[in-house]
């Protein structure tokens, strides 16, 4: 298996997107303004677009889940693996890649949040060493559900996964 990251053209790949972010994520795909906004990459698994990371720098959330303004913050927007390719791990690499890059271009500090019920990226970020900073009432829609908030704080060596 040959695993590799490309950062997406967002204008020219924007339906790419899309369709990768409904197949993920349903009625909570972004819409096209908000994909202006971020930095996307694709994780490549044998040439097919089997996940996606997007992120925006120095930017964090309220506790109300409104972003605000931090330098040194990279939140990390999106985590997505096609659904049927979950399962084998992507998600762990796609993970470490994105704790990677945030390492590499300096941020000292990740932030992150996740429907309450997806138990596996939350505990993938707990293998990193995320920690819960809290919890938004109603900010997932169809279900309607609350969202979880991370963060990993980052210092030497913490790319290493916690077991």
């Amino acid at each position: 298996m040959k695993v590799e990251f490309r950062r997406a053209e967002v204008s020219s790949e924007l339906r790419s997107l899309m369709t990768f972010d409904k197949k993920v994520f349903g009625a909570d795909a972004f819409d096209r303004a908000m994909w202006a906004e971020l930095e996307v990459w694709w994780m490549l698994v044998d040439s097919v677009k089997a996940g996606c990371a997007a992120f925006e720098a120095d930017t964090a959330f309220d506790r109300n889940g409104e972003p605000v303004r931090e330098e040194g913050t990279l939140y990390i927007a999106t985590t997505g693996v096609l659904p049927r390719l979950q399962g084998r791990g992507l998600g762990l690499l796609l993970k470490a890649w994105q704790v990677a890059f945030a390492r590499r271009h300096g941020y000292r500090r990740i932030v992150t949040n996740h429907r309450a019920s997806n138990a596996g990226i939350i505990a993938i970020n707990k293998g990193f060493g995320f920690r819960r900073t809290g919890r938004i009432k109603g900010y997932y829609s169809e279900p309607d559900e609350d969202a979880i908030s991370m963060e990993l704080v980052l210092k030497d060596g913490d790319l290493v996964l916690k077991r």
